[in-house]
């Protein structure tokens, strides 16, 4: 584990024990200070907390069911207390507006949510319900298709269809059950080609002969592209690149192919440095891609290199899960400049405005909502999506 990861780490568990401090607090104004429910949830908290960080300290060897349980219950546990959390905090705005209606209407709004014992149910149902409704959202995958003109087609080529799969995650959690509904819906696409932008791995993926069978059997003209994502520098990047390469995937590392009438242009992820590898700019890669083709970008974090653009048409990206659970949603948009979805690149200094950077080249980016979950089995508000790119001849 790298220091810069570590430190990361490390003030990620103290805001999700201070969390945990916050909602218990809450639960007492309205159950009382009965030392029984405080140790069990003392008890419970400690548990999960300790789970979670287990997982990432200690090889569980051939434990997996013992790995499995601790990841379902730890990563449940944490999105209801985040969820719990945030409610909370809703209802608490709530009642200050309400306050301050009270105070210039002279009106009783305030005795609405008077009751400490109402706060905590509401906010203890909602986080439940959310839950149990994200359950069930994270595993509704839905296709999302998008088309893309251009004149840079090869003759005899009418279109080139790219289906993409993001942040798949694939653990203890996400294993061959959700990957095989991941590909099945690739499938139904009937693409020329997948690519996987970054993330696809996120934990110990030897001996996952089940998963290396599931791409393998999907059988594509121009076959399955992937590039890096943080989180497989953070697993382990060798075993990373020895499942995908045993797995049939091309990984394209600061590096550039032809594949069915585009050229695709991967680049590693900007972890990579935390962990002593070297980051190529987007640049060095895309110098010199003939003009009158089709360049597809791969990146896994939907930043964009300002000397990148118009060298590339189209840029495919992942990483934010559109936030997965609302409301982080808001702080990836506080993060990055893309959100999920397609947009025009605008470089700062033409800020509001289309921009071609290059005669005939506009940049794009498109960003994945995410395919699998990172973390929590849940999804809020943010659904899964296998994303086909149809690029046709204008």
């Amino acid at each position: 584990m790298s220091r810069s990861f570590a430190v990361f780490f490390s003030l990620y568990m103290l805001m999700y024990g201070s969390m945990h401090v916050f909602v218990y607090f809450k639960l007492r104004s309205a159950i009382g200070r009965g030392w029984k429910w405080t140790a069990l949830f003392i008890l419970v908290s400690l548990a999960m907390i300790v789970g979670a960080r287990a997982l990432w300290l200690f090889d569980f060897g051939d434990a997996h069911t013992l790995r499995k349980v601790l990841s379902y219950s730890g990563y449940v546990w944490m999105a209801f207390i985040f969820m719990t959390f945030a409610w909370f905090v809703l209802i608490d705005m709530v009642r200050l507006l309400f306050y301050i209606l009270d105070g210039l209407l002279s009106s009783r709004f305030g005795e609405l949510l008077g009751s400490p014992k109402l706060r905590a149910f509401i906010a203890v149902s909602a986080a439940l319900s959310i839950c149990v409704y994200g359950w069930f959202e994270a595993l509704n995958i839905r296709t999302v298709t998008i088309t893309i003109p251009t004149a840079k087609l090869p003759r005899g080529v009418d279109r080139v269809r790219i289906a993409q799969l993001s942040d798949v995650h694939l653990g203890w959690i996400i294993q061959e059950q959700r990957l095989a509904a991941m590909l099945d819906a690739v499938k139904a696409a009937e693409p020329d080609m997948l690519v996987i932008t970054g993330d696809l791995v996120d934990g110990d993926m030897e001996e996952r002969q089940a998963e290396v069978a599931l791409f393998r059997g999907l059988k594509l003209p121009h076959g399955i592209y992937a590039v890096t994502g943080n989180h497989e520098y953070h697993a382990g990047i060798g075993q990373a690149l020895a499942f995908k390469e045993h797995a049939g995937l091309r990984v394209l590392r600061n590096e550039a192919v032809r594949a069915g009438g585009v050229i695709l242009a991967g680049v590693d992820d900007r972890a990579a440095r935390r962990y002593g590898y070297p980051v190529v700019p987007d640049g060095s890669v895309l110098a010199g891609m003939p003009p009158n083709r089709f360049v597809v970008l791969l990146k896994h974090q939907p930043y964009v290199d300002s000397d990148a653009v118009g060298l590339f048409d189209l840029q495919l990206s992942g990483h934010t899960h559109g936030g997965q659970i609302w409301p982080f949603y808001w702080a990836t948009r506080a993060v990055y400049d893309y959100r999920p979805g397609l947009r025009a690149i605008v470089p700062p200094e033409r800020s509001g405005q289309a921009h071609a950077a290059s005669p005939g080249r506009q940049s794009r980016i498109y960003v994945n909502n995410g395919t699998g979950t990172w973390g929590p089995p849940i999804r809020f508000l943010t659904p899964p999506e296998v994303t086909v790119i149809d690029i046709v001849r204008e």
